[in-house]
């Protein structure tokens, strides 16, 4: 029988390990992000092959492929429940990215015919939205998996910056080269998610909570948001003469922002408990639509700068709040991802249509009346849904389901001490014990509504399960308990 320093050996080398396999998985996780972020930028969003000569929308590989995208993420929404999780189907996992290849090589058909908007065009859009809403929930069942409040953001903020990276390095290719090592990227991403696979575990999530809810609200900030960045990306990106040159400019100087926003954030959540992205998004878009709307095309090159970064910045803080939703909530990542990046996608479609009535039917006259009311629409979505849940960013145990929760400001280390004990005593939940800091602090029910993106009604059902573990029957009555802890 082995000794009880043995034991303890093994269990610590148990816990290095199971440490090691994580960092892994989630290396693998910002590469895989990485890897599919960079060819979407590519094929779709930079128009560098799409033909564009008559409707900078419907001749767009972008436009037809987020149809595709919306459709296929419904459906596979949809089947969650009964097929997820869908990482664990290897034809899904591979197949997708090459049905993307077929798609991409479909739209290359109809670049080189130069024959503008034409079947090959549409088909090979459309089938590439439907190859990356499977790569998409394959790689969002892997992130969820490594769902940690300190390490959500930073994982996608990684795999934004190396998108980045790599994109400018495949810019200054020659196109075969270009075009051969895109041909490429959709398997090497597919083949990252299979390595942090093996390094991970996904559980089949067949019931859910009222958390694993997208708020109405929270779902009109993902539509919303989305209309200016697809208004602007229309307007003005893909009529540029030189593409190419736009778009590396473009992401050069969105590189540097996002590498200072990235290490200001990262160090305001391990020293402050606090992050930067949330107070950063909102403001650049519309400075860059403001400018926009100000000085016309003399200030595009820098309101595409800072329209760009927002929507690289929404793309992080998004992802990671569908992440959240769908932990915190035991629901299928893939339903969750699903509806919110249908929602964010019909937003730029709304906003890739409004650009496009505003060249095609009001002209120039009327442009910037167009741009203006786009900017009151963006900061109308900025003052009425924009606040996001304020959180406790670091020390939460990624394993347990019940954790030592800090509130989500701070509160003194003695009253955070009594809510640890309150925890491991009464078998709070992590939910549960957020309910509690937020009525230690002094917060009605309607505010902590409105700060965790929850109705009230399941607000007052947290705090009713709260009353009941702990034997109380009222605010007033649980506060002194907390209070009178030892």
């Amino acid at each position: 029988m082995p000794s009880s320093h043995q034991a303890d050996a093994w269990s610590g080398g148990t816990i290095k390990l199971l440490s090691k396999n994580k960092h892994l998985a989630s290396l693998f996780c910002a590469l895989g992000f990485s890897i599919y972020w960079t060819w979407l930028l590519f094929v779709l969003l930079t128009g560098f092959f799409s033909s564009a000569q008559s409707s900078p929308v419907f001749d767009s590989a972008w436009f037809w492929s987020t149809l595709g995208h919306i459709a296929t993420l419904a459906m596979l929404g949809a089947l969650s429940k009964q097929y997820s999780p869908y990482s664990n189907n290897r034809a899904i996992l591979f197949g997708s990215p090459l049905v993307s290849m077929l798609g991409f090589a479909m739209i290359l058909y109809a670049n080189v015919l130069g024959s503008g908007l034409n079947g090959a065009l549409i088909f090979g859009a459309i089938t590439v939205g439907v190859g990356t809403s499977g790569q998409l929930v394959c790689w969002c069942e892997l992130y969820s998996s490594l769902y940690s409040n300190n390490k959500k953001r930073l994982i996608l903020s990684i795999g934004v910056i190396v998108s980045e990276i790599v994109f400018l390095a495949l810019a200054v290719l020659p196109r075969p080269a270009m075009v051969a090592s895109l041909f490429v990227l959709p398997l090497l991403s597919a083949l990252c998610v299979h390595l942090g696979l093996k390094k991970s575990t996904i559980e089949p999530h067949r019931e859910s909570s009222d958390e694993g809810r997208l708020s109405l609200r929270f779902a009109l900030f993902c539509l919303v948001y989305s209309i200016p960045l697809g208004f602007f990306q229309v307007r003005f990106l893909f009529g540029s003469n030189d593409t190419v040159l736009s778009w590396v400019t473009t992401i050069a100087f969105s590189f540097a922002f996002l590498l200072v926003i990235v290490a200001i954030d990262g160090y305001m959540a391990s020293k402050r408990d606090t992050s930067l992205i949330p107070k950063t998004v909102i403001p650049f878009a519309i400075g860059g639509l403001l400018l926009i709307a100000t000085f016309g095309d003399e200030r595009a090159a820098v309101s595409g700068i800072l329209v760009y970064s927002a929507q690289q910045l929404l793309t992080i803080l998004l992802y990671s709040e569908f992440a959240k939703i769908a932990h915190n909530g035991r629901t299928s990542p893939a339903k969750i991802f699903a509806l919110g990046v249908c929602l964010t996608d019909g937003g730029f479609i709304l906003g890739m249509l409004v650009g496009e009535i505003s060249i095609t039917f009001l002209g120039s006259f009327y442009l910037e009346l167009t741009l203006g009311v786009v900017y009151i629409v963006a900061l109308a979505g900025f003052l009425l849904l924009s606040r996001f849940p304020s959180e406790s960013i670091s020390n939460e145990d990624d394993t347990s389901g019940r954790a030592n929760a800090k509130a989500p400001s701070s509160l003194s280390t003695a009253m955070q001490s009594k809510i640890d004990r309150a925890v491991a005593e009464y078998s709070l939940t992590v939910r549960e014990t957020e309910m509690l800091s937020y009525i230690l602090r002094g917060k009605s029910v309607p505010a902590i509504a409105s700060e965790t993106y929850l109705s009230r009604n399941t607000v007052k059902t947290h705090i009713v399960h709260i009353y009941q573990k702990i034997n109380v029957h009222s605010r007033d009555e649980l506060i002194a308990f907390i209070e009178n802890l030892d």
